[in-house]
């Protein structure tokens, strides 16, 4: 049960990063506002990496 949790953590936080890293090529400067989006997308899968170590680690 844990495991499948942790996995589905993962796998949102490296979706949610690959997204924000699209987001930057596409973004080339042309608009503060998709940069924006992308740099949150980018911190929110960030949180949830640090989240899932940190239940990874109180779980191991």
């Amino acid at each position: 049960m844990t495991d499948s949790l942790i996995a589905a953590f993962c796998v949102a936080a490296l979706a949610l990063l690959l997204k924000s890293a699209v987001g930057f090529a596409r973004a080339g400067g042309a608009d503060p506002s998709t940069e924006a989006r992308s740099l949150t997308l980018a911190l929110y899968g960030g949180g949830l990496a640090l989240l899932t170590l940190g239940l990874f680690i109180a779980l191991a």
